[in-house]
């Protein structure tokens, strides 16, 4: 098995995933005033609630996926949504072996 040696302070990887962090933060905040904007109207809040409720929950899973990129691997337990915090859990732990 090929051993993966972390990435220095300052690696490509490091700024790279700092970089991905700061992306995710801007496509949240836009997916955001979408969401804000189709809810302002009542027709479209009322067709499709359940569907801006769930744009809702893709920006949070954003904000804790440039969390995580920006605190690493450790901070995977800080993640207030239980069903991705155990996704990546059990990914974690089949990754170990």
């Amino acid at each position: 098995m090929l051993a993966v040696t972390p990435p220095l302070p300052g690696s490509d990887r490091e700024t790279l995933a700092l970089a991905l962090a700061d992306e995710l933060v801007l496509a949240s905040q836009r997916l955001g005033d979408l969401a804000y904007d189709l809810a302002s109207d009542e027709v479209t809040l009322r067709r499709h609630l359940t569907s801006l409720q769930e744009v809702d929950r893709v920006t949070q899973m954003q904000l804790a996926i440039a969390e995580l990129l920006r605190a690493g691997p450790d901070a995977i337990n800080a993640v207030t949504l239980d069903e991705m915090r155990q996704r990546l859990l059990l990914r974690m732990e089949a990754a170990i072996g």
